[in-house]
């Protein structure tokens, strides 16, 4: 970490099953735009170490295109979409001296209660619909997050799969150890867990390409509601190039929130703070003046 100077599982597991089309499941539409993803190469310069979240606030909506159960993200779309994201962003920046940047949040790798023919229980998202996500945020200046919810599979395997994306300079990681499966275990039947070296596995992959590819810092974020969930997370490592991001994850009314908000942090912290927030399923949604009010304070507020 650089020194600074400012220093509910059924109703989810619902959802994820909901986006399971067969429209996002041909392999070969999904190859023929491959190289589509792999953008050219931008004349960057070599990145320094001023990290992206010391003076941006992230305002992220999350969710899959193809369902509105999953997130906000599904729910509108095209100029809808970004405009009902860049007003939520805006009602922050009277709040903050950093620039508020929205971002579309995008569950990439989304679990699943069956193995499939890979017995990874876990469906990749077609690259068509990220490609086209990743256009739109560039056409209205937004970041785009791509999360995963690996099943069965590794952290490692779903960022390879998911690596002409992340080799962008705009495309950031985010990781859901909700849906990290040990053998034997089924998606939505249990919490999952992540360890801190997939973290570290991560930080390592993001830095190479920052690194070959002469890209900005990037951002890394981690989803926890229990404590088991990043057990280890103080053995996760410093990063020179990305910004580790720690979102307090988990639907209910305020009291419990900020309570599971202390004790997720309490735990350990990472270098910077998140907090995920439901349209939906939170009872007395949180205003603005109220999320920035948080100990730590967010450097990135995703909406479910």
């Amino acid at each position: 970490m650089r020194p600074r100077a400012n220093a509910g599982i059924a109703a989810v597991f619902a959802a994820i099953c909901a986006t399971a089309t067969a429209a996002c499941q041909n392999p070969s539409a999904q190859e023929a735009v491959h190289a589509a993803a792999a953008l050219p190469d931008l004349a960057l310069p070599p990145p320094d170490v001023k990290s992206v979240l010391s003076d941006t606030l992230l305002v992220t909506w999350y969710g899959n295109p193809h369902t509105a159960r999953m997130g906000v993200l599904g729910r509108y779309k095209g100029a809808e979409l970004a405009s009902k994201l860049r007003k939520q962003a805006a009602a922050y920046a009277k709040l903050t001296t950093k620039s508020v940047v929205p971002a579309y949040h995008l569950v990439a790798v989304i679990a699943q209660p069956f193995g499939a023919k890979d017995n990874m229980w876990r469906r990749r998202e077609a690259r068509e619909t990220i490609q086209s996500l990743l256009e739109e945020a560039r056409e209205n200046h937004f970041k785009l997050i791509l999360d995963i919810q690996p099943g069965r599979s590794t952290v490692k395997a779903e960022m390879q799969h998911l690596r002409p994306f992340l080799e962008q300079p705009d495309v950031y990681l985010a990781l859901d150890p909700e849906f990290a499966m040990r053998e034997g275990e089924t998606p939505g039947k249990k919490i999952g867990r992540m360890r801190a070296q997939d973290v570290n596995d991560a930080l390592d992959f993001l830095e190479e390409i920052i690194r070959a590819r002469q890209l900005p810092p990037k951002v890394l974020i981690v989803h926890q509601f229990t404590m088991q969930m990043l057990a280890d997370k103080q053995n996760v490592r410093d990063s020179a190039l990305v910004d580790v991001v720690l979102d307090v994850d988990g639907f209910g009314d305020r009291p419990l929130k900020r309570a599971i908000y202390g004790a997720v942090n309490r735990q350990h912290t990472l270098e910077f703070a998140a907090i995920k927030l439901f349209y939906k399923e939170d009872t007395n949604l949180f205003g603005e003046k109220d999320v920035m009010a948080l100990k730590p304070e967010p450097a990135v507020i995703i909406y479910q």
